[in-house]
């Protein structure tokens, strides 16, 4: 076997590795956001209506029925393009610098040991926060804009 075809065969299952890490975190993301960010919607208006909104919300529920209600289903997924812009490349970072962090932290053992885990989760938990920070500017700045809640595109269907 020459040099050049062991190193596609180390290379190889990094890239699959790599592939499959990436793709999964990525999903993840997608699918948590989708699903959460009606929520994220309701718990953003409830921290910025104190003081500054003049339609105090009751509940939680009154929150997502007045919201519907005056600006329609879609709102509750008002500012959703940057959470999905940012979230799957931040699960994907995390899922793939978690993997690669943990055999780094591992020492070249086979199995990993409690501290390389927390180190490799530390280090993971810090490359995301640097990737996500710009994107959870925008997205609460477009959630909580009062005097443009019914301007405001969802940026769902574009």
């Amino acid at each position: 076997m020459t040099m050049t075809n062991e190193k596609k065969k180390v290379l190889l299952p990094f890239w699959k590795d790599a592939l499959m890490q990436i793709a999964a975190g990525g999903t993840a993301g997608f699918v948590e956001i989708c699903i959460m960010h009606p929520l994220d919607v309701v718990k953003t208006r409830f921290q910025f209506q104190r003081g500054f909104s003049q339609s105090n919300y009751a509940s939680i529920s009154d929150c997502f029925r007045r919201t519907i209600k005056n600006e329609g289903f879609l709102a509750i997924y008002k500012g959703i393009l940057p959470p999905i812009l940012a979230e799957t490349p931040k699960r994907a970072t995390k899922f793939f610098t978690f993997e690669q962090y943990k055999k780094l932290f591992s020492f070249g053992s086979s199995v990993p040991t409690a501290q390389s885990l927390i180190l490799a989760g530390l280090f993971a938990g810090l490359t995301e926060a640097i990737v996500v920070n710009p994107f959870e500017v925008v997205k609460v700045r477009q959630q909580t804009d009062q005097q443009q809640f019914s301007k405001v595109k969802n940026n769902f269907f574009f």
